[in-house]
């Protein structure tokens, strides 16, 4: 049997891969740790957090030393501790809660001089009783108890009728506020 063999010299072949190009973000912000506020409760730290509370007519203070990335988050409830001046929860009122939050700040590393304020909350929950309208007596209550203690107001995100949930990133001092409607917005 004779065979018929066929040579081949070389075998060529081009082939184009795809391109895959990946965009990585400029900045990749780590996740981090949420550290729940509760009702008439205040809390401070120093190492990069967020500090979240959820708020209704209720008023979530925010205040910060971005020179020394500490500062500290109070929900309160209530406008004026005339009512009960013998509560043990001093986040529980406007006019007790900002000073008890600027002592802890400052045994933190917190300066006066440096310390900033951020608002969040005070709505209105029950517009068809506005005579009792706690939202804006916590906003104004705030609002007072902040000048007189010295301390910038240079945001607020306040008033409505929706309730919001409150993300205050310590190491940025960005608090970031979301409604229950939906909107978000950064303070």
């Amino acid at each position: 049997m004779s065979g018929s063999y066929m040579s081949v010299k070389s075998i060529s072949q081009t082939q184009t891969l795809p391109t895959i190009t990946i965009e990585l973000p400029t900045q990749i912000e780590p996740v981090l740790e949420e550290v729940r506020v509760n009702m008439a409760e205040l809390k401070v730290e120093n190492k990069p957090v967020e500090l979240v509370t959820s708020v209704g007519s209720c008023v979530a203070i925010c205040i910060h030393d971005s020179m020394n990335k500490c500062g500290g988050l109070a929900h309160i409830m209530l406008p004026d501790s005339s009512i009960s001046p013998q509560e043990p929860l001093p986040a529980k009122f406007a006019d007790t809660a900002v000073p008890a939050l600027i002592k802890a700040i400052k045994r933190f590393g917190g300066e006066d001089r440096r310390l900033y304020a951020k608002i969040a909350g005070g709505a209105n929950m029950f517009p068809t009783m506005n005579a009792l309208n706690i939202g804006a007596k916590n906003i104004e209550a705030t609002k007072v108890v902040l000048k007189k203690h010295n301390i910038r107001l240079v945001a607020e995100e306040v008033g409505g009728q929706n309730g919001r949930r409150i993300t205050f990133n310590i190491a940025t001092g960005v608090a970031t506020v979301k409604r229950f409607n939906g909107a978000v917005t950064k303070i």
